[in-house]
């Protein structure tokens, strides 16, 4: 349940990830199968791959087996599992609980508050690691009696997980148990481009939750057969949505084991550093966040990874050790095989440049291999199948797409490397500490000396250009062994270009016919979306489209261009007739230029905690030519709009031209974040641009 705890959340890495708890200690098991057999305290239990062995019994396969449940007995688990109060609470959690209702009401209308929000991680000289959690939670709002649901994740053959305890306590006192027996094993729901087959997950619900109860439980993890030792990762996030009592992680490792950690976004008063404690050959590292508030929404926000205190650890000795260790694997999978030589000369023939050649490769591996991720072992989560294995089947993940293009690039004489980053969208990556922080795989192509990015996961792109949210990520490239931020691209390079012809008749109808261009992050949405409907839906959606520009307006014509072609530009046609929409009153008319109203809900508020963040930049230019009925001329046009700033550039005028009018707009905005301090002027620039946006032009009859 866990939201804070940074491990055990990408399937693309899940064998790097160390969700892990508790020292080594005697573990007992309970297995249960679908025919109700039932063996209690067997020790020494162990997986093969296909069946669970149990000391002194036949093997049992593993379809057999409904429910295993481990146990660890010994002081330091007694105090996990420790019993629960007059209350029914734990001791801590009951210690939090006036705090707990202070913060409520201090925070009117949040769903629930966080009592208590306790990690711990155990890293062993030999590379198991485990990790145990206790969580309690008081329940204000229906939403809320989600968190009486469990879910425990864990891999079948490596790792193994249970419930300590889980309980409810009523407004009215009544205390109501899950049992660990009650919990049911399956394999998680995936979609069908994810598929690990040894992934699995205990889930059961805790009775009893209503509005007003606490909800209160503990599990433990234990990963006992890792497939590297170095791979640890513990990471913890210390704030969130609701507001959060105590929240605390520790860290326990050997000493002769280096743990390095960074912690990021901890404010005034909150300690950051850990607390250190040493003992019985171990180093415990502890850090504790008390009384957080719940995290305020903004329009455009960044993620939460990057707002929230939070810290991150790993056991890698340096950067050359993480790098050496993913080098090791990537490198033997990208051999240029006859088969694919073959394959990119005839890819490529015609292609009579370096960058055509690139282009072409580009938009095949993107057409190609279909997005299917299937992991298994910690050669395809780190790396990526063989670059003849994806190129056989046809599908493959980011990193499995990644190692085929660099391949493929051999073939003509080009180097491409695959890199690891985290998405914008989802974090600024950790390059503090020797780590692979990442939650995506794309392509370094090194090219006239520099660098370009491409992204064969998305289909929509035409070369060279990527997808957004791999824009200002920071590029992780073992192979060469170096940690590089992508540039965030032009806005030329996500531009949209209109030009509407207009014809204002006399009743106020007005006839559009519009022709657009685009490129880059624009033409690749607008690409995708009218790729995923439905050719005889088209034109209805588009018809809603120019109906919401103005009411009862009639779709007349509309043609998309090079749909398909990814290696061709995109435009659009669309025509289309405004009923009504000028206003004439005698002899003067007036009416707002189609498709220019804008407004910015990044805007909106007077003041900003958080930046502005964008996934990329932008550049949008509009050219409105406008006929006017016979005899008119116009009487007042809006003054023009020029702002130029660090974050927006903004040029737009009016002009009568030939007895009609002329408009020309461009709009520049080259960042991609926005800081707070810098808020206001980018405020004032956004609300100027809407508040021109919205005016009117004003006509009469010529003298």
């Amino acid at each position: 349940m866990n939201a804070r705890a940074r491990t055990a959340i990408s399937l693309l890495y899940v064998a790097a990830l160390a969700l892990a708890g508790c020292a080594r200690l005697p573990v007992t098991a309970k297995l249960r199968t679908y025919q109700g057999a039932e063996l209690a305290d067997v020790t020494g239990l162990r997986f093969d791959g296909k069946a669970f062995v149990v000391p002194g019994e036949a093997p049992i396969a593993r379809q057999e087996v409904q429910v295993v449940e481990w146990h660890v007995r010994d002081k330091r688990g007694d105090e996990w599992r420790e019993a629960a109060s007059a209350t029914g609470l734990s001791e801590l959690a009951q210690e939090m609980l006036e705090r707990g209702r202070a913060m409520a009401e201090a925070h009117p209308g949040v769903a629930g508050v966080v009592l208590v929000d306790d990690g711990e991680f155990v890293y062993r000289k030999d590379g198991t690691n485990g990790y145990r959690y206790h969580f309690a939670g008081l329940v204000l709002k229906e939403e809320m009696k989600a968190w009486a649901q469990i879910a425990l994740g864990f891999t079948e053959g490596r790792s193994r997980t249970g419930i300590l305890y889980a309980r409810s306590v009523s407004p009215d006192g009544a205390v109501q148990t899950l049992s660990p027996d009650a919990l049911e094993v399956g394999s998680p729901s995936e979609e069908m481009q994810f598929f690990n087959p040894n992934r699995k997950v205990a889930s059961g619900v805790i009775p009893g939750v209503e509005v007003g109860s606490i909800v209160e439980y503990a599990y433990e993890y234990e990963r006992y057969d890792p497939e590297d030792p170095r791979l640890f990762f513990p990471g913890y996030f210390f704030q969130g949505e609701d507001p959060v009592v105590f929240s605390r992680v520790k860290v326990t490792v050997p000493k002769s084991v280096p743990f390095n950690y960074v912690t990021r976004n901890f404010g005034e008063g909150q300690i950051e550093g850990p607390v250190i404690d040493e003992g019985r050959g171990n180093r415990t590292y502890t850090w504790l966040v008390e009384d957080s508030p719940p995290l305020q929404s903004e329009p455009y926000m960044p993620p939460q990874q990057d707002l929230v205190p939070m810290m991150d650890g790993s056991v890698f000795a340096s950067f050359e050790d993480a790098y050496a260790l993913q080098r090791d694997l990537q490198v033997p999978r990208m051999v240029l095989t006859p088969a694919i030589e073959a394959a990119v000369e005839a890819i490529t023939e015609g292609a009579a440049t370096t960058e055509g050649k690139l282009a072409a490769i580009y938009h095949w591996v993107q057409a190609n291999t279909r997005y299917i991720s299937i992991k298994g072992s910690l050669g395809a989560g780190w790396s990526g199948h063989t670059a003849q294995e994806t190129f056989d089947n046809r599908y493959g993940d980011c990193t499995d797409k990644a190692v085929l293009f660099a391949t493929m690039c051999k073939a003509i004489g080009v180097t491409s490397y695959p890199i690891i980053l985290r998405t914008n969208d989802s974090g600024v990556g950790v390059t503090e500490i020797p780590t692979m922080d990442g939650n995506h795989a794309i392509s370094e192509v090194v090219l006239d000396g520099g660098s370009i990015y491409l992204d064969t996961t998305a289909q929509n792109y035409r070369y060279p250009y990527f997808r957004a949210d791999d824009h200002g990520a920071m590029a992780f490239n073992a192979i060469r062994g170096d940690i590089k931020p992508i540039p965030v691209p032009p806005p030329e390079d996500n531009q949209r270009y209109s030009h509407l012809d207009v014809t204002l008749e006399p009743s106020g109808d007005v006839l559009v016919k519009t022709r657009n261009e685009y490129n880059g992050n624009i033409e690749a949405g607008i690409r995708g979306f009218w790729k995923q409907t439905r050719e005889d839906n088209r034109a209805a959606r588009m018809a809603d489209y120019v109906n919401s520009l103005s009411p009862g307006a009639v779709l007349e014509d509309f043609t998309l261009y090079n749909l398909e072609d990814v290696d061709k530009q995109l435009s659009m046609n669309i025509d289309y007739t405004l009923k009504r929409h000028a206003i004439r009153a005698k002899d003067l008319m007036y009416m707002r230029m189609p498709t220019l109203e804008c407004d910015y809900p990044e805007a909106a508020l007077e003041t900003r905690s958080y930046p502005i963040q964008y996934r990329t930049s932008e550049k949008r230019i509009l050219e409105i030519d406008v006929s006017l009925p016979k005899g008119f001329r116009p009487k007042w046009l809006p003054p023009p709009l020029d702002i130029e700033n660090r974050y927006v550039e903004y040029h737009a005028a009016y002009e009568e031209h030939d007895g009609g009018i002329r408009f020309r707009q461009v709009f520049r905005r080259p960042a991609r974040i926005v800081p707070p301090e810098d808020y206001p002027e980018y405020r004032d620039a956004l609300r100027a641009i809407a508040a021109f946006s919205k005016k009117e032009v004003f006509l009469t009859v010529r003298d």
